[in-house]
This record gives structure tokens, C-alpha cells and sequence, in this order.
């Protein structure tokens, strides 16, 4: 189970050092972040035997709703995951989650910040085989579960690492009788970047 053993070992750091307290209440934050996307399930597209992890990038927007509790937009996406079926590859999936999702921030009055957070996610992609056909993913709807943490360099600049879960029903392969299972496990790293309380007055 290389999938498990490969999650297991994701450990994120952050760079130690002097803070302040990281209060967003009332604040927008930008996000930047990249990492890797893992499907669950090997047979990622129906027929095929293996998927590979790929690297993920994309970012979002924050915005502290209370003390403790942030409202997050959020995009993913997994340029090129490579599909196998019988030793070899077939072809090269992409995947794009676009999620709303609220977190539980747990010590905001300190430089880390621990939260965990759920939300809802859109998901689609597409499919290219080895002859250059394309397919496309249709959306399907889902949720996630995340785990993440923030290190606030200074109060307008943290640093983030995040752990999150997506889970969907199948979803459709356009012109096919085939459906592709989108549950996977993302880990990324990143920045945030807020902006002074002073521009939203």
C-alpha cells in the first residue's frame, strides 16, 4: 500500500522565528500553495489498474468570519496523473477541485495556528490517451475534511501547510460508458498573504 505509506511520511515544517499574534477576524487573506494530489483509488478511471500521484498547485482566498472561524475558496489542480492498465501507460488525467469550506482556527492569538476545516467541492477534469483522444471529466459534487496549519512570520504574511480529504460520488466520462473516482488525499505548502485591515474600511 504505497499510497498509504506515501501519506504517511508527508511531513510539513515551518520556518521557526519571532511572531505576533495572528487574529484575521474582519481580514482577507490571499493564498498561494503547491504539493502533490493522491487518488484513492488505483482504478482512477474505470478499467485501468494504477494511478500515479501528481503534483498539485492553486490557491484561494480567506476571510476571517470570527475569532476563531475563517470562510475559504479554494482551487486545486493536478495537471498530469498517469494512468496504467497492464504495466503500462494509457494515458494522463487532470483534476480540478474547486472547494467552499469554513475552518475552525484554534489559537489565533498565537504566531501557529493549528485549524481544522470542511467544506463543499466541485470537481471535474480530463482524460488524454495515448493516440491524443481527450475526453472530458463531467463535474461531480462533493465534500472535504482538512487539517492544516498557519505560521505567521508577521501579520500580514503566514505560512501554511494542509493536509485535506476530498470525497464524491463517480462521475461521468463524457461520450463514454466509463466514470472516474474522484476521492483523493491533497498535501500542500504554502503562503498567505493578508491585507492591512485599513484597505477593507
Amino acid at each position: 500500500m504505497r499510497r498509504v505509506i506515501f501519506l504517511m511520511v508527508f511531513i510539513s515544517t515551518l520556518t521557526a522565528g519571532p511572531a505576533i499574534a495572528a487574529d484575521i477576524d474582519g481580514r482577507i487573506g490571499l493564498t498561494g500553495k503547491v504539493g502533490f494530489l493522491m487518488p484513492v483509488q488505483d482504478d482512477f478511471i474505470t478499467g485501468v489498474d494504477d494511478t500515479n500521484t501528481g503534483l498539485a498547485a492553486g490557491g484561494g482566498v480567506i476571510y476571517g468570519i470570527g475569532k476563531n472561524v475563517a470562510a475559504e475558496l479554494d482551487i486545486t489542480h493536478a495537471p498530469t496523473l498517469n494512468v496504467q492498465a497492464a504495466g503500462g501507460k494509457v494515458g494522463e488525467a487532470t483534476l480540478t477541485d474547486i472547494s467552499l469550506g469554513l475552518q475552525y482556527r484554534f489559537t489565533p492569538e498565537q504566531p501557529l495556528v493549528p485549524y481544522l476545516g470542511a467544506g463543499v467541492d466541485f470537481i471535474k477534469g480530463k482524460f488524454k490517451n495515448l493516440g491524443d483522444r481527450r475526453y472530458g471529466l463531467e463535474w461531480t459534487t462533493g465534500g472535504h475534511v482538512s487539517a492544516g496549519i498557519d505560521y505567521f512570520a508577521t501579520r500580514g504574511i503566514a505560512l501554511t501547510a494542509e493536509l485535506k480529504g476530498i470525497f464524491a460520488p463517480a462521475g461521468n466520462i463524457k461520450t463514454t460508458p466509463q466514470e472516474y473516482n474522484p476521492n483523493s488525499f491533497v498535501g500542500t505548502v504554502g503562503i498567505r498573504l493578508f491585507l492591512p485591515e485599513k484597505i477593507l474600511d
